[in-house]
């Protein structure tokens, strides 16, 4: 049974209880964009022990042992002389601050689309459409790529619990339409944290999240045609 919770986002008039859903393809698929949230976000404690034991890369192929398609998670750990400290320090170095001109890799959508207040514009009128908004308690700005895992987590779990193959359509088509228009950056993303001369880890971290929305886009745009 997979056991689901939201984070970085709120639904309006209330928070979303945790629930039990039966594993199947649509829940392995939120799993895995649970999984990359986290791993897109500021690095805790827990994150920090399961990148020096090299446990990610197993526990995303667990999360996704029933996805509809192929996908190699890879592998990737961080030197276990490494503290948690000096992760957080690197993540941030390499996404958010950065030295001398900014982060080599921002992980905001915003920035790689030229107008980042459109695009912020545009990803919550997503949000909103569907009832969320940008959690007060993970103050995130909306066009963080963490939120956006979250977002599709959240369409893959109301997929999962549509009581009827319309309202499933429906929201197939939501994430395809939010894969295709807002999270086409994430190759650039990849540039730059190749280019950002940092820990091996952290290169797997940005492509393995590129690599798998990429094949995830193909899957749903595919299902979605037929």
């Amino acid at each position: 049974m997979f056991v689901y919770s939201l984070a970085g986002l709120k639904v309006d008039g209330g928070a979303l209880q945790e629930m039990e859903l039966e594993d199947n393809e649509i829940t392995a698929r939120l799993g895995v964009y649970q999984a990359l949230a986290r791993l897109a976000s500021l690095p805790d404690a827990d994150v920090h022990h399961s990148a020096v034991a090299g446990e990610w890369g197993a526990q995303l192929t667990e999360a996704g042992h029933l996805l509809p398609f192929e996908f190699d998670f890879g592998t990737a750990s961080v030197d276990a002389g490494v503290t948690p400290e000096e992760l957080q320090a690197e993540y941030i170095r390499v996404f958010e601050v950065g030295v001398n001109g900014g982060p080599p890799a921002p992980l905001y959508g915003g920035l790689y689309a030229g107008d980042r207040m459109q695009r912020l514009e545009e990803v919550v009128r997503f949000y909103e459409y569907f009832g969320l908004s940008t959690s007060a308690e993970d103050p995130r700005p909306a066009d963080h790529l963490a939120t956006e895992l979250e977002f599709m987590k959240y369409l893959c779990f109301k997929e999962a619990v549509s009581p009827s193959p319309r309202l499933q359509a429906s929201y197939r088509r939501a994430q395809h339409d939010f894969l295709e228009r807002q999270l086409t950056w994430l190759p650039k993303l990849v540039e730059g944290t190749e280019g950002g001369n940092t820990w091996p880890y952290l290169r797997w971290v940005a492509g393995t999240i590129s690599g798998f929305v990429e094949a995830d886009a193909r899957y749903v745009a595919g299902v979605v045609a037929a």
